[in-house]
């Protein structure tokens, strides 16, 4: 079953090719950190038996000069429950994604949100190559942890196990959350993507696989250079 974004609930997002792609909508004269620009899966992420659920997404477009990037994860929080209803009213989409119940959310600046909890971790894009695009995706593992790939390699795991936490239940229903509350402008889920390979995620920085521009140089959208606004 292929990956796709859900109409609503969403943040301050267009979406295109056909719920595959987010688009980050120019700024408001509202504060940016109140204003939503999260999205959800359509459908829980599909458990890859033995091995955790796994998503990934293809980033074409941020601006480099963020020290925000964006925020990625899961969350078991059914995001039909975040809708308006004829039985009530759902509470307005907070600014950031980790402040969802039961969300588990890795990125940002600085920022891990394990079930509303912040922690403070690594900056985990802070090696990004400006004006090039890149993958990254987030798997769920067995062990209930958080673990990041950036262009298939692995640099950031976080296990619950050694910061007494309590686990992300991998075998419930997880959607994939993406969080375009800094620089990401563009990005594209994956398809049908698998979870990289041991050899992959164990990839040094110069061996990693850069992803292929050409589709956002068919769309006629170039990257955004380091230093663009977000």
């Amino acid at each position: 079953m292929s990956i796709k974004f859900r109409e609503e609930p969403r943040g301050e997002l267009e979406l295109k090719l056909g719920g595959t792609q987010v688009l980050r909508r120019k700024n408001r004269p509202v504060l940016q950190k109140d204003e939503p620009k999260m999205a959800f899966s359509a459908e829980p992420v599909r458990n890859l038996g033995g091995r955790g659920c796994w998503f990934e997404i293809r980033v074409d477009v941020f601006a480099g000069g963020e020290m925000c990037v964006m925020g990625l994860g899961f969350t078991a929080t059914d995001p039909e429950t975040l809708i308006n209803t004829a039985e009530g009213e759902a509470p307005p989409l907070p600014g950031c994604a980790g402040d969802i119940p039961r969300t588990f959310v890795a990125g940002y600046g600085r920022s891990l949100y394990w079930n509303g909890e912040r922690i403070e971790i690594e900056p985990v894009f802070a090696k990004l190559k400006p004006a090039q695009a890149f993958t990254v995706g987030a798997l769920a593992n067995l062990d209930g942890g958080l673990e990041l790939f950036i262009n298939r390699r692995l640099v950031y795991t976080f296990s619950p196990e050694a910061n007494v936490k309590a686990p992300i239940e991998v075998d419930a229903p997880l959607w994939a959350v993406v969080d375009c509350s800094g620089g990401l402008k563009k990005a594209s889920l994956i398809p049908d993507s698998v979870l990289p390979t041991p050899e992959e995620a164990a990839l040094g920085e110069e061996d990693e696989k850069v992803p292929d521009t050409a589709a956002e140089a068919e769309a006629g959208e170039p990257i955004a250079e380091a230093g663009d606004a977000a």
